[in-house]
């Protein structure tokens, strides 16, 4: 009882959904910045320190996990980086810690006795309970959209925004950005569930499709549009690959005709979301013609203006005719600060602080918008956060992984293959949305959470002497 109790303990399905709960309303406007998460973070933390004691109980299960040293060295350079940069805050930098040893050491480090099934298991579930929320999410964002709904709030200090703004919908998502890369997971997750389910089952995940596809149109985001093509990219290709259909052909022509169809399914992607784009704006200016612009207080001017807001995707002047959006000043200004300490870096959570103090004219926190909190990638994340020393660990970490996984990926067959495919092209398109907003490291987001949780599972996989993994029965 003992040994079963420290299994299911160190599994901890039911951590790590309460964790993907967390990182999911967190970024959901109808809950971000409230009381409740802050209580419900309590509760994560509670638990995952418990989950990392029972881990450490049952240390040989673990220890020989794929990159496991490298990840603790990883948090070692960030507590060092955070204890020479202490003077500018320490407390947060600790939380930072807290969150990292989730995700690394509970998340992502996988049990090296398993056969690879319980967490098979396990990715079903949760899949499927982030399938749920987002068609949850932007089947509300939706009706918001029609309804012509928004609102511009400010909770505990930070503004929230609902509905249809700017051009974009932000739904009940706090950031468009991460709600379509969100999109981006779903579809691939239900292509994936698609083929062993039932009629009924099947057609939700068609819906779901043509929603989240719909939701990355209506927000107008670029990183969701790139996020979606990597993602088909990858899923189209090596599915392809592994046809019956194109078992007959030969090597090259087969990479070939692989290759066409996954840039056909990319590129398709891009025109459905360029009609749904360009029909609902028409709609919605129909709607305006015949519904709304009766009114008599307005003059023709205001109409017109009215009008033009009804229009989904952004004009140049919306982001002052910069293509990257003020990234390529963020980036530069991150250079400035690593600069000023290059081997270890000042540290996530102490960006502002030590550039208010040390470069009080630099882009970060010195333009005519606001302080930026993050450098809106990743890797220059970690640059300015642990410097050389950061990235050249993260460096060695990355190569590892794509060693085991190019070496290995293709040995398996079957369900197995299928399995992997599916992981790795959930990771494709968090990996892609890196470019373009932080996410993944430092970062507490629900992209963060699938992130690690689905390269342990792949990791795990690929590296198991087990060459089939039992196929989950889905939900009849």
């Amino acid at each position: 009882m003992k040994e079963s109790i420290l299994r299911k303990g160190s599994q901890a399905t039911g951590f790590k959904l309460l964790f993907l709960a967390l990182t999911l309303l967190s970024f959901n406007g109808l809950t971000a910045n409230r009381s409740v998460l802050t209580w419900i973070a309590y509760a994560v933390t509670a638990i995952g320190i418990a989950v990392l004691v029972i881990r450490v109980v049952c240390f040989k299960k673990y220890l020989h996990a794929k990159g496991l040293f490298l990840l603790i060295a990883f948090c070692g350079s960030y507590a060092l980086s955070a204890l020479l940069t202490r003077q500018y805050g320490l407390s947060e930098n600790a939380k930072a810690l807290v969150w990292m040893a989730f995700q690394y050491f509970i998340l992502y480090t996988y049990d090296t006795t398993s056969d690879g099934t319980a967490e098979k298991k396990e990715f079903y579930i949760i899949s499927h309970f982030f399938m749920a929320y987002t068609f949850l999410a932007v089947a509300a964002g939706t009706v918001m959209l029609f309804a012509d709904y928004y609102s511009y709030t400010e909770v505990n200090g930070v503004v929230v925004i609902l509905g249809f703004l700017w051009n974009r919908l932000w739904g009940v998502y706090s950031d468009p950005n991460y709600g379509a890369v969100f999109s981006a997971i779903t579809i691939i997750m239900s292509l994936y569930f698609y083929k062993d389910a039932k009629k009924p089952l099947k057609a939700l995940y068609i819906i779901n499709i043509v929603l989240q596809i719909c939701y990355i149109a209506f927000s107008d985001s670029r990183t969701g549009m790139v996020s979606l093509f990597c993602a088909l990219l990858v899923y189209v290709y090596l599915t392809a690959l592994r046809s019956k259909k194109l078992e007959a052909k030969k090597a090259f022509a087969r990479g070939v005709i692989c290759v066409l169809l996954a840039v056909t399914a990319a590129v398709a992607s891009f025109a459905a979301i360029k009609v749904v784009s360009v029909s609902t704006s028409e709609f919605k200016k129909w709607q305006y013609e015949h519904i709304i612009s009766s009114d008599k207080d307005k003059t023709d001017a205001q109409k017109e203006k009215d009008k033009q807001k009804l229009e989904i995707g952004r004009q140049s002047n919306d982001i002052n005719g910069d293509v990257s959006n003020r990234r390529f000043a963020i980036w530069g200004s991150g250079l400035e600060i690593f600069k000023t300490k290059p081997l270890t870096g000042v540290t996530f959570r102490n960006y502002v602080p030590y550039a208010e103090d040390k470069l009080p004219d630099t882009y970060l926190v010195n333009n005519d918008f606001i302080e930026f909190h993050s450098m809106h990638n990743s890797f220059v994340d970690i640059l300015v956060s642990q410097g050389i020393l950061g990235v050249v660990i993260i460096a060695a970490y990355i190569i590892l992984v794509l060693v085991l996984i190019f070496k290995n990926f293709f040995k398996f067959k079957g369900e197995k293959y299928k399995y992997n495919t599916a992981l790795l092209s959930i990771i494709a398109p968090i990996f892609a949305s890196m470019m373009f907003y932080s996410e993944t490291f430092y970062m507490n987001t629900g992209g963060a959470f699938l992130f690690w949780l689905a390269l342990g599972y792949l990791i795990q996989s690929v590296t198991s002497k087990n060459p089939e993994t039992k196929e989950i029965t889905p939900v009849k």
